[in-house]
């Protein structure tokens, strides 16, 4: 089904993701319209038309349903249940539920990408506190243990480096999943496209830098070797096609000093990570993910500079208003409401040639 110009892209959730998909949808020709309940959500703003209700809100996901020609998603944590309700309602949604449904759940997620046979750290679920002793011994230490739904930017996680670590956890009546703490060199990013042709798409891939457990930056080009950059590629593309993925995915992997890649997480909606394809690439990764659920051909992803990508948090508001303008550093604000600590309220792509120079750069900020 080709969407044609002019028509309404539907997004369910209304933050920067959305925001930025609304840029270049209205560039490539199209309206959009957003619902999410926050009157504040800065893509409800930025759309021609913001449905504020509840994600699960039958009259809501009707008036979606009813003005959409065809429906996305900006986040993955919205009831995989709406999009039943949205279909109910002769809703196109060329990404489905599953994406959903496999992405809110990391054992799902992580028993989903193991079937493909993709490598992961080991893994156990856990449900008590007996569990996770089991899980303990079969596993060792250092471990991680995390709920198996919510959380990200490192919350609901906690590191457990030896037995003495245990007596401080307390479980609730949830599923978590118990991972052995990899020993990695490196985090990179792979962010791949399909449509309906099936034609698939990767992006440049980056690596990535955290700092309590939130993105920092990424550099693009990440700094592996041809070999290594070729099999991400090829491992991206094989989840894509094995789960049978439409639209983006942005896929974490972990690197070994030994050259091992063990997938981490993914998310079925554009990626923080690459955002630096904005200023840096030919074509943006919300660009993409419009053509793939549009009906329209994919164009390949190319990096016309070296960029780091630098998310601006909301204690870095003052450093923001002193940086001088220049055309090789791009700022993105995304006009929230409130500049809290630890929100992501924007980001910065350093951008030029030298690469090095661009690290130096981002690290002064």
């Amino acid at each position: 089904m080709i969407i044609e110009k002019g028509n309404i892209i539907g997004i369910i959730g209304g933050g920067q993701l959305a925001k930025m998909l609304i840029d270049a949808a209205r560039e490539m020709g199209f309206r959009t319209a957003v619902l999410d309940p926050s009157p504040e959500a800065c893509g409800g703003k930025n759309a021609d038309i913001h449905i504020k209700g509840e994600y699960d809100d039958g009259k809501s996901l009707r008036l979606m349903a009813e003005i959409s020609d065809v429906i996305t998603y900006e986040f993955e944590n919205i009831p995989a249940t709406s999009l039943e309700v949205l279909k109910y309602f002769k809703a196109y949604i060329p990404q489905g539920a599953r994406p959903l449904h496999l992405s809110q759940h990391r054992l799902r997620e992580k028993d989903a990408v193991s079937k493909l046979g993709i490598k992961t750290a080991k893994y156990l679920p856990v449900k008590t506190i007996q569990d996770l002793s089991a899980a303990l011994e079969n596993i060792g230490y250092p471990a991680i243990l995390k709920t198996a739904s919510g959380g990200y930017d490192g919350k609901n996680q906690w590191v457990l480096k030896n037995p003495e670590d245990l007596k401080s956890i307390k479980l609730k009546k949830q599923e978590y999943i118990l991972e052995e703490m990899i020993t990695f060199e490196k985090e990179v990013s792979c962010i791949v496209v399909r449509n309906l042709d099936d034609e698939m798409v990767v992006f440049p891939i980056g690596e990535n830098f955290h700092e309590k457990g939130i993105l920092k930056t990424t550099k693009v080009p990440a700094d592996i070797s041809s070999d290594l950059y070729k099999k991400i590629e090829a491992i991206g593309k094989k989840i894509m096609e094995g789960l049978d993925f439409i639209g983006i995915l942005g896929i974490e992997f972990f690197v070994s000093e030994c050259g091992e890649i063990y997938f981490n997480e993914m998310a079925p909606r554009p990626h923080n990570s690459g955002h630096y394809s904005i200023d840096a690439c030919n074509y943006s990764q919300f660009q993409l993910h419009i053509m793939s659920i549009c009906g329209m051909p994919l164009r390949i992803p190319q990096l016309n500079k070296n960029c780091v990508m630098l998310n601006i948090l909301g204690e870095n508001r003052k450093k923001v208003e002193k940086l001088v303008e220049d055309p090789n550093v791009k700022i993105h604000i995304y006009g929230k409401e409130g500049w809290k600590t630890g929100r992501k309220m924007g980001h910065i792509n350093f951008i030029g040639d030298n690469l090095e120079e661009l690290i130096k750069e981002s690290e002064n900020f």
